[in-house]
């Protein structure tokens, strides 16, 4: 753990040193050294430590930078300060940041326009698209993701409203279930708690009554955005491969030649990181498929998580016809491989 974070942990500790030595009173005198030492707090350290650390992402390194800048002045005497004209107009930085996201925002709707007119490819659902514009729309992979699944939370909770165009070939995952009932009944103590501690807190603290508010009016929109995922995002079954996708976790796709074994499974399990269920609030949630693959992948899960598991839990609603389907299509590529095989070293064959 120590040797993951070295880089930061020195970074801050220098930074922390710094700041001690700055308050000299020699120091806070000098208009001259009080510059040089912010210098070295707000500019210096942070190109050194981005420098130096080449593993972190660009997310870490500007959020590092961002809350540099928002803590200088409360360390440093800005009065006759050479950084003092920075801080005075902070607010146009300010602006500009907000034209920056202004920006990007555009950019994404331009990319989201024009993934939704060529749309042709049953692989992709808004999901993926969205997910896609925003990747190219913003550079930091990680700021990417959590914007991704906040905006991916108010498409479906306010805009997603029409069920996509389906075949035999995709597979529901909630009428059976009895996830519905689940989330509901989630939501709806989610709202009689706000509404008892808002009642309680506003003549307590207004303040903290506001917020904790906010927090579950914004819990109940991940939630409704999540449960209308699920209804809207089935799982597709291609002749190669199994395109997994469960509510706001990223989408799944698995090669068929990739598993191991696939059967029928409802019993209990133990939680493992060789181990991963398509299932926001774990064991409350059922599930009666399980995937063993021959090798671990990596999944990427909510709120930045990535597993690397062997054995997949989920849920289909038509767990049989499902199990057929894929047996008989692994089975197709199992024939196909060895009359591959039989055909290796002759001359080539074409049929029309």
């Amino acid at each position: 753990m120590l040797k993951k974070h070295s880089y930061l942990i020195i970074f801050i500790a220098i930074e922390i040193a710094i700041a001690l030595v700055s308050f000299n009173t020699h120091i806070k005198n000098n208009w001259t050294l009080l510059s040089v030492f912010t210098a070295l707090f707000l500019i210096v350290t942070p190109a050194l430590y981005y420098l130096t650390n080449k593993k972190q992402t660009e997310f870490t390194f500007w959020f590092i930078f961002y809350s540099v800048f928002k803590i200088t002045p409360y360390v440093f005497e800005m009065e006759n300060n050479f950084f003092q004209v920075i801080f005075q107009y902070k607010i146009f930085l300010n602006i500009a940041f907000l034209i920056f996201l202004v920006w990007k925002a555009f950019q994404f709707i331009r990319n989201f326009r024009k993934a939704v007119k060529q749309k042709d490819n049953m692989e992709q659902d808004e999901y993926s698209i969205i997910s896609d514009s925003l990747k190219k729309s913003i550079p930091f992979k990680k700021l990417g993701k959590m914007i991704s699944f906040e905006v991916c939370s108010f498409y479906y909770c306010f805009i997603k409203w029409n069920r996509n165009k389906t075949n035999q070939n995709n597979f529901s995952g909630y009428r059976e279930s009895g996830v519905s009932a689940l989330y509901i009944g989630l939501m709806l103590a989610s709202v009689f708690e706000a509404i008892a501690l808002h009642a309680y807190l506003i003549s307590q603290n207004r303040i903290i009554a506001i917020v904790i508010l906010v927090l579950h009016i914004y819990l109940l929109i991940n939630l409704i955005g999540h449960l209308k995922a699920i209804f809207f995002r089935s799982h597709l079954l291609l002749s190669q491969k199994i395109v997994i996708r469960y509510g706001l976790f990223d989408t799944l796709e698995i090669r068929l030649d990739s598993i191991n074994t696939i059967q029928k499974f409802e019993g209990d399990y133990e939680k493992s990181n060789e181990l991963v269920k398509f299932a926001l609030l774990g064991k409350l949630e059922p599930h009666n498929i399980s995937i063993e693959l021959k090798e671990n992948i990596q999944v990427s899960l909510p709120f930045g998580i990535k597993k690397e598991p062997k054995r997949i839990l989920l849920y289909i609603d038509n767990a049989a016809d499902f199990l057929k389907t894929v047996g008989s299509r692994m089975a197709e590529a199992q024939d196909f491989d060895s009359v591959c095989l039989e055909l290796d070293g002759t001359e080539p064959v074409f049929v029309i």
